[in-house]
């Protein structure tokens, strides 16, 4: 079975992606559209893979980070979740979601296409009680250098939509660092950073 795989983009669509291997050989993998947000053709990348196998077909889903998986693989054990409703749930973003689940909040499962209000209290029932939920969500404050608490899933979500405008990460890294302490809403600072990087 496929656990991982790391070699080259080759084609891209918003709901799967080709990869290269070594050996020339392609392979197809599902993704979710904030996956699909984050790459480019021809990247090398490293992949968290989870192939499914059953007695009709085989199929590939990819992700960006354990966490994405081990939520997916959650996901789709909750009754009425099938694996496109389980990539579109990843869509609302890893670290809102463990924060949605450690506060039952059903209206933010409801945001995901294909998600209505009975699946979103089966999956905040059955889900909020895991030990991965409780502990990344415990995780998800840091400290930066001024020892200001900062949201990490906000810095997180600032870098890629503006990666996927093509900008360089490693210089939104650098001004991201230097945010004044007065912005702190993602419809401020975006704005603010695409200025300084013009």
């Amino acid at each position: 079975m496929i656990s991982y795989l790391s070699w080259k983009v080759i084609d891209l669509e918003t709901s799967k992606c080709s990869i290269l291997l070594s050996s020339w050989i392609w392979y197809d993998v599902n993704i979710s559209e904030l996956t699909y947000s984050k790459i480019l053709i021809w990247e090398n990348i490293d992949i968290y893979v989870y192939h499914n196998i059953t007695e009709n077909s085989q199929s590939l889903y990819w992700f960006l980070t354990r966490d994405e998986k081990l939520l997916f693989l959650e996901f789709i054990k909750v009754s009425w979740v099938w694996w496109r409703s389980a990539l579109n749930l990843l869509d609302l973003w890893v670290e809102n979601i463990f924060d949605a689940l450690a506060s039952e909040n059903l209206n933010f499962f409801s945001q995901a296409k294909w998600i209505w209000k009975k699946m979103a209290e089966k999956i905040v029932v059955e889900l909020k009680d895991k030990d991965f939920v409780k502990l990344n969500y415990l995780k998800k404050w840091t400290r930066n250098e001024e020892n200001k608490l900062i949201d990490v899933s906000l810095h997180k979500q600032i870098k890629i939509s503006l990666v996927s405008m093509w900008y360089n990460q490693y210089r939104i890294d650098e001004l991201l660092k230097e945010l004044p302490n007065d912005l702190n809403d993602i419809s401020e600072i975006i704005p603010f950073l695409i200025r300084k990087m013009n």
